[in-house]
């Protein structure tokens, strides 16, 4: 029988209860205890799923019997709190973004890459069989040469209904770039390298407190290919994201997180009819892998540090 895997938690909020969810679904998974600032909803959750709680994060990263840790708490206090889970050296899973700076993404990347610590990012798109396929038809050349990149946001409102809280829409630390994506630009520099030349024209309300409306921004992959971004928050559509690559031969789009359209230069559009997976269960599944020593499809730090100097440019914070 395999080794249960204990794992602690920092943050219960909406993601982190989805991924409370894909622990108890994973054979070797366990919650062996869970903070939250907030008592109200840590007792809800401790109950809903009859796990342990502690007053303070300390006493997880004290807890000799925890293997990793999940940081889930809103991104302007992930960097003081994953200093503090790196320095017990445990094994670390973290929310997206990153951090709330450049400065401090190099510094948790560095951190974790100085106390030789497994870490990983929860970048769950990557793991779903719709961008499996992507690609699985980019390695065998569907699309023929790159010709451009675009990610297309549209939101009916921001925040988004679901996700009511008092950062999501904060210019600080909120906003649909650094909240949605973020995951796109991790997946375009994981496919094709770094970006450069980043032009970015981003419209922030009024308030100085709230979080962009909208933006129109562009950066550069290797050999000039261009990459466009189009987003805008609070209008009369249903919300929709379209992420497509073009070629010369071929198109392919992921549509809404989980909808893969491809075409070529002889068909219309095609939906792909595409079985889901538990995509949040096999990235568990990946990061225990790597603590086994084997080889993993993980999104790293290092990732995470490169994803999030492309959003502060979007941002104009660099």
């Amino acid at each position: 029988m395999s080794k249960m895997i204990n794992i602690g938690i920092i943050g219960a909020g909406v993601v982190g209860e989805r991924l409370i969810n894909a622990i108890k679904r994973h054979p070797q998974g366990n919650v062996k205890g869970i903070y939250d600032v907030n008592a109200e909803r840590l007792e809800e959750i401790a109950n809903k799923y009859n796990i342990p709680t502690v007053k303070f994060y300390n006493e997880l990263l004290e807890d000799k019997n925890i293997d990793v840790i999940y940081l889930a708490v809103p991104p302007k206090y992930h960097h003081p709190i994953a200093m503090d889970i790196i320095s017990s050296n445990k094994h670390f899973l973290c929310e997206k973004p990153l951090a709330n700076s450049s400065e401090e993404a190099r510094e948790m990347y560095e951190g974790v890459e100085n106390n030789k610590v497994i870490n990983a990012m929860n970048f769950p798109t990557v793991y779903t069989t719709a961008f499996k396929k992507l690609k699985s038809l980019l390695d065998e050349g569907f699309i023929g040469d790159l010709l451009r990149i675009e990610l297309q946001g549209y939101f009916t409102y921001w925040p988004r209904l679901w996700q009511k809280n008092n950062w999501i829409a904060s210019r600080e630390q909120g906003g649909f770039v650094r909240e949605v994506f973020t995951h796109f630009v991790q997946m375009i520099q994981s496919l094709y390298g770094e970006m450069s030349n980043i032009t970015s024209f981003i419209e922030y309300p009024e308030h100085e407190a709230m979080s962009e409306t909208g933006i129109i921004a562009r950066a550069n992959l290797k050999n000039s290919i261009p990459v466009l971004f189009n987003g805008i928050s609070n209008i009369g559509m249903k919300e929709e994201l379209s992420f497509t690559i073009y070629g010369t031969e071929g198109t392919v789009s992921l549509v809404n997180w989980r909808e893969l359209w491809v075409s070529n230069k002889d068909s219309k559009k095609e939906k792909l009819e595409l079985a889901d997976n538990a995509h949040l269960v096999e990235l568990l599944e990946e990061f225990f892998k790597a603590m086994n020593g084997e080889k993993a499809n993980l999104v790293t730090f290092k990732e995470g540090y490169e994803t999030q100097k492309v959003i502060e440019k979007l941002l104009l914070r660099e």
